[in-house]
């Protein structure tokens, strides 16, 4: 049954964002966004059927809202898995149904499942399924992915039995005991009661990794709902078996970790030696339509008798590695095998990209094995014949060895230092490419702020042009004697609001509420929003050491209104102060510098870029644990694993007020890096949040659901938080590096995704009239008796935006109560 009842539609903020206003109707569709839907709704292709531009916009122009999104706004990897793979293919669809209010004094409900099928939607009486899939690109399989065709000895046996596959092998640390909920009867962590993913747990084709235990096929699958408790598999740390983790966030619609490639049927249907970089699609368009559980048919809306479908953004894109790896410029003199590799693709009629992309591969495990003494390349035979095999052994998944916490391997190996004898561990994947390519190859532009960003990750377009790209064939930065941010666009660059010029005149005009990190962010670097004509914020303006350091100092007790004790709402110098730096190196924290040493490499101890990925830093605390003696306190389980005793999940707490348990001499907090060799990385001590900009309640809530990735006191990932009535941030203001509103250039699917519910066809954040009959201001009607800071609400569309926010149920995740 429906759960929450909604008071006004969360519209949100990120940095140099602001909310929306209200436009009028002939002002809100840009002809282009019409066309593109036209054009492809001819095509045959499942699209919103609805008007872009409502005839009333005070009122909600659909019956139900299905929001659309993939929580990471980017995911970047590649697609032929016969040599190595740094990540698997793994894009989800998340989505909320709202059933829209049908008078001025009705609220919308947020519909939910049946509690004996999760696959099934209620509202009332009426059942429905929400079928999904995405336009033109129904396989992955084949000739756009090389994955389960790829053999890996899963169980180490020396033999290929079943699934013994790359698609297989990858998630094999991660394991449930029942279900994906986290549901553990014996209350054991004994490994021979554990299922694993990939072994007990095999993943179809074309599946995403929860495989036969919740079926999510690329196509012809139904959404599932995650309830209570989220999505959850376990994992194991070095000093703690059954780690949780919460794959989707409870009270979500979603199809789990699909193996979505960029490329469309239509571009694949040649051979795939043949495949362009032209033919990336980067901004997928993933569909969900509300179908009668009983029959299969598709619900009308009311409105306009059509098919209630909804279109939105699903992004993959493939990284540049092969503009430096396919040629000199990585390689120089020292490593040739990369050209008999590409030699070997041309003559068998390989394009250019193709044949780079491979010889990629082995350009990088060259350099790995000379640099780091591994051997991956010891039965490579570059004169082979074979296809399928080209080491002669399997795959390099770099988890294998590299802990990384993005897909839950918490555990790296250790190895022996050949210059001292003692035993390491291998550093966390991100650590070990980020600071070895920035101090290499630091990529400065004409302000000193590095290209790598863009360079190495994906900055493709949906039209497939390659005009004003980042960086060069042979890998230099194209803006070099420049600005970065005059490239043309791609992944977050000349995409999301945060680099939109034009985000006060195309759906947010509303101030940003901005701190006093924001406002000197706008003010020196973004220059959008107060008049400068700037260019926006830079990646490593939110990626920083900063970031870290503000969130260790949170110990809140409502993030909305920023309660509790936090450095975030006071001045630069307070803050300065607070961590214990002077001004200067604030400043320098806040707008991350290339400082280039004689040999043209950026400068650790001196970069603030290195300073982000270095492995002398602060990591925030993850916990506080029992100790005995003089270290952690420890049980051992049935396998003779050790795991320590955690305490509380907020690390902030007063440890005189915990109770100790029998054996304990005392507690302490911890750093996440004792706990997981990932250390904070993709995690929310280690992550941006809108919070480091922007002023409360224009932030996150707290995190504590989906612990040890956020954490109670703190604030929660953007895509892990809540906010109003249970609304996921994401579904009002779409996902992190896409936020409404992009810009029509470089992102067109995202572009017309918001009109799609905005009854005046702008184009985000959501506005209230998408879920509420609204007044004039564009308030709901229902807000009559609401203030904020004593003033009414009904009179400002900004003060009710800020009311919303503030007003949010800060439950670190949780479905709210009715």
């Amino acid at each position: 049954m429906g759960r929450n009842v909604i008071a006004l539609t969360a519209l949100s903020v990120a940095v140099m964002a602001g909310c929306t206003t209200q436009q009028h109707a002939d002002t809100a569709a840009p002809e282009e966004a019409v066309k593109a839907v036209k054009h492809v709704a001819s095509a045959g292709f499942k699209r919103y059927q609805g008007p872009i531009v409502a005839a009333d916009p005070s009122k909600p122009k659909n019956d139900y809202n299905i929001t659309i999104n993939y929580e990471l706004g980017m995911h970047c990897t590649g697609f032929d898995f016969t040599y190595c793979c740094v990540l698997p293919p793994y894009n989800s669809i998340q989505s909320q149904v709202i059933k829209t209010a049908t008078g001025k004094k009705k609220y919308p409900e947020m519909l939910e499942a049946d509690e004996k099928d999760p696959a099934v939607l209620v509202d009332g009486k009426k059942r429905f399924k929400l079928a999904y899939g995405h336009v033109d690109n129904t396989y992955a399989e084949g000739n756009k992915l090389k994955y389960w065709d790829v053999t890996y000895d899963v169980n180490g046996d020396g033999k290929y039995g079943d699934n013994e596959n790359v698609a297989n092998a990858y998630f094999t640390h991660l394991y449930v005991y029942k279900d994906l909920k986290g549901t553990n009867p014996e209350g054991t962590s004994a490994d021979a009661k554990k299922a694993f993913v990939g072994i007990q747990i095999p993943v179809p084709r074309d599946n995403g990794p929860a495989g036969a235990a919740v079926a999510s096929p690329l196509n012809g699958g139904h959404l599932h709902y995650t309830g209570e408790v989220g999505t959850k598999v376990f994992t194991k740390s070095p000093v703690l078996d059954n780690v949780p983790i919460v794959l989707t966030n409870p009270g979500i619609w979603d199809a789990l970790g699909l193996p979505l490639t960029p490329f469309t049927d239509s571009a694949a249907a040649k051979d795939l030696l043949e495949l362009v970089e032209t033919d990336i699609q980067p901004f997928q368009e993933a569909w969900v339509s509300l179908m009668h559980a009983d029959s299969g048919k598709p619900v009308l809306d009311s409105h306009n008798g059509r098919p209630i479908t909804f279109v939105g953004t699903n992004p993959i894109d493939v990284p540049n590695c092969a503009n430096c790896h396919g040629n000199e410029t990585a390689n120089g003199d020292k490593y040739a095998l990369y050209k008999q590799e590409k030699a070997f693709w041309k003559g068998l009629g390989a394009s250019d990209w193709i044949a780079n992309l491979k010889a990629t591969s082995v350009s990088i495990l060259e350099m790995h094995d000379d640099h780091n003494g591994t051997d991956f390349l010891k039965n490579y035979n570059p004169n082979s014949r074979s296809t399928d095999n080209r080491l002669g052994r399997d795959p390099v998944l770099c988890q294998k060895c590299h802990a990384d916490n993005v897909i839950g391997v918490l555990q790296s190996k250790s190895f022996k230092d050949p210059k001292t004898g003692k035993e390491k561990v291998v550093p966390a994947l991100t650590e070990a490419i980020h600071s070895v390519h920035q101090k290499a190859v630091p990529m400065p532009d004409s302000q000193n702020r590095t290209a790598a960003c863009q360079g190495c990750h994906p900055s493709h377009r949906q039209d497939g042009n390659m005009d004003m790209y980042p960086i060069t064939p042979d890998g230099k930065n194209a803006y070099a004697d420049k600005d970065n941010r005059d490239a043309a666009g791609g992944c977050y660059v000349g995409r999301d609001v945060h680099s939109n010029p034009g985000k006060d005149t195309d759906g947010v005009e509303t101030p940003e509420h901005l701190n006093a990190i924001g406002e000197w962010m706008q003010a020196n670097v973004s220059g959008i929003g107060n008049d400068k004509g700037g260019k926006g914020l830079w990646c490593t303006n939110c990626h920083s050491q900063l970031s870290r350091e503000l969130y260790q100092r949170d110990n809140l007790t409502n993030a909305f209104k920023h309660e509790g004790k936090t450095l975030r709402n006071k001045s630069l110098s307070e803050i300065a102060k607070g961590i214990g730096i002077s001004m200067d190196k604030l400043k320098a924290m806040m707008d991350p510098k290339v400082v280039l040493n004689d040999k043209g490499e950026d400068t650790p101890g001196k970069s603030e870029i290195l300073h982000t990925w270095a492995k002398d830093r602060m990591v925030p605390d993850i916990a506080v644990i029992a100790l005995k003696g003089d270290g952690p306190m420890v049980n051992k389980d049935e396998d003779g694993d050790i795991n320590v005793v955690p305490l509380s999940a907020n690390p902030a707490v007063d440890i005189a007020s915990l109770k100790l348990p029998e054996g304990a001499t005392g507690a302490a907090a911890v750093p996440y890096d004792a706990a997981t060799h990932g250390r904070d990385y993709w995690l929310s001590p280690g992550q941006p949040h809108c919070a480091d900009c922007h002023a409360a309640p224009f932030v996150e809530g707290q995190g504590g659901v989906a612990f040890p990735i956020n954490q109670p006191g703190k604030h929660s990932l953007m895509r892990y938080s809540k906010g109003h009535a249970g609304l996921a941030c994401q579904s009002c203001h779409q996902s992190i590096h896409g936020l409404y509103p992009v810009t029509p250039g470089t992102d067109i699917t995202t572009y017309r995704q918001a009109p799609q519910y905005n009854p005046d066809g702008s184009h985000g954040p959501f506005r209230c009239a998408a879920c509420h009959e609204v007044n004039e201001n564009g308030v709901p009607w229902i807000a009559d008796e609401e203030e904020y800071k004593g003033k009414s609400i009904m009179k400002d569309y900004d003060t009710a935006v800020s009311w919303m926010h503030e007003s949010a149920p800060d439950l670190g995740g949780a479905i709210p109560d009715e």
